[in-house]
């Protein structure tokens, strides 16, 4: 039996026995858990071949179990893509006030240290996976309203004022490019041959240019 079978049949059989549920940490283990098993079925033979019927057994639990974690196929795909967001969002409000932004964002090259290539293999395959670009666009949606709701602590104005939304817009699309241009680029390194080498340049670069704005 699979860590999977094991953690999701426990909840199914605490929720029987009127057991407290399953800690949200184990929550989302298991979510990463379904979030590999369907990067793997839809690298094999994409999104449109794969069911959540097939998502489920290849984890060896019940449908009924998977559509307790996930709202779509496509969905289940999501864990990959919020940890980067999660680590920026605490990095926000770690922030010090007499350093600057783009200094403390790449502290030690670290920002994206946890990033898997497997997150990378799931950025490349939505090129061709509307769907997973469509989670993946409303993920960095989530994402923007996180970095609104961060920097209007920091500057004392609404997170529904303009400038704010601005702010976290352009930090929003600084690094969600970065994270396509690289894993982009693997596939096709002649396109940008003078361009960054790694995740942490691309996000640099990135970020530089948000910062410098439209000036032209």
């Amino acid at each position: 039996m699979s860590a999977m079978t094991t953690d999701a049949t426990k909840e199914t059989a605490d929720r029987g026995r009127g057991r407290p549920p399953m800690s949200q940490q184990r929550r989302d283990v298991v979510r990463l858990q379904i979030a590999a098993a369907a990067l793997d079925l839809f690298r094999a033979q994409g999104v449109s071949a794969t069911s959540v019927d097939q998502i489920a057994a290849e984890l060896e639990i019940s449908t009924r179990t998977l559509w307790r974690y996930t709202s779509s196929k496509e969905a289940c795909i999501e864990p990959l893509l919020t940890h980067g967001i999660s680590v920026v969002v605490q990095r926000l409000r770690d922030w010090p006030r007499d350093q600057p932004l783009l200094a403390h964002l790449l502290h030690e090259d670290d920002l994206y240290e946890d990033v898997s290539e497997s997150t990378l293999e799931l950025v490349r395959l939505m090129r061709t996976e509307p769907g997973l670009m469509s989670v993946w666009l409303r993920t960095h949606l989530d994402a923007e309203q996180a970095f609104a709701s961060v920097l209007a602590e920091r500057t004392g104005r609404s997170a529904d004022a303009l400038e704010t939304k601005v702010q976290a817009g352009m930090l929003n699309v600084a690094l969600r490019l970065a994270m396509e241009h690289h894993a982009w680029r693997a596939d096709h390194p002649q396109r940008d041959s003078t361009g960054p080498d790694n995740l942490t340049e691309a996000t640099e670069l990135a970020l530089r240019t948000a910062i410098a704005g439209l000036a032209v």
